[in-house]
């Protein structure tokens, strides 16, 4: 297993490594188990209807990470997976990304997420060498929000009718941080 980073939160052993067709079971059943929750703000978790998807997903993503359009990490809580987090809309010209993630209800509240997107952020920056890192979270999703603001990142602004997802238009926060050694 490719671990990218490891920490603790809260005396939990947390590892942020390349997904594996082995992590595919567990996820798709915390995708299940959260399903409502999470297509509130994520529309694909109504889409992902078996393990295959999301073997299917893991597989697309791997071969994204291998070229470098994409780092899609599996969030391990003690060895489990319990999420994920990643870096897409990578533009290597503009040394900038994205960054997006998604955990499930029991796992909450713990600050796990939190540690896991400021790794993510360390490494884009001192690995990766990018500039600047975006956040979208979507204006009614506070936990996403704090998250981005305890990080402190920079609040850019609320990007009206941003997305559309469930049949209606949502706006989305922008937040923003930049790599302080360039």
């Amino acid at each position: 297993m490719f671990t990218i980073g490891q920490f603790t939160v809260n005396n939990l052993d947390i590892s942020l490594v390349l997904p594996e067709v082995s992590h595919a079971e567990a996820l798709y059943e915390i995708i299940v188990h959260d399903r409502d929750q999470l297509a509130h703000f994520l529309p694909w978790a109504g889409k992902i209807a078996s393990v295959k998807d999301e073997v299917d997903f893991i597989k697309a993503m791997r071969v994204d990470t291998a070229n470098y359009k994409k780092l899609v990490l599996v969030v391990l809580v003690n060895g489990k997976p319990a999420g994920m987090v990643d870096l897409h809309n990578i533009k290597l010209k503009n040394e900038s990304g994205e960054i997006g993630y998604w955990l499930g209800q029991k796992y909450q509240g713990n600050g796990i997420m939190t540690q896991a997107v400021k790794k993510l952020v360390d490494v884009s920056f001192n690995q990766f060498g990018l500039h600047s890192i975006k956040l979208l979270a979507d204006h009614n999703n506070k936990p996403s929000r704090a998250i981005a603001e305890r990080l402190h990142f920079e609040y850019v602004a609320r990007l009206k009718d941003e997305v559309k997802y469930h049949g209606k238009f949502c706006d989305m926060e922008l937040y923003i941080t930049f790599n302080s050694k360039n």
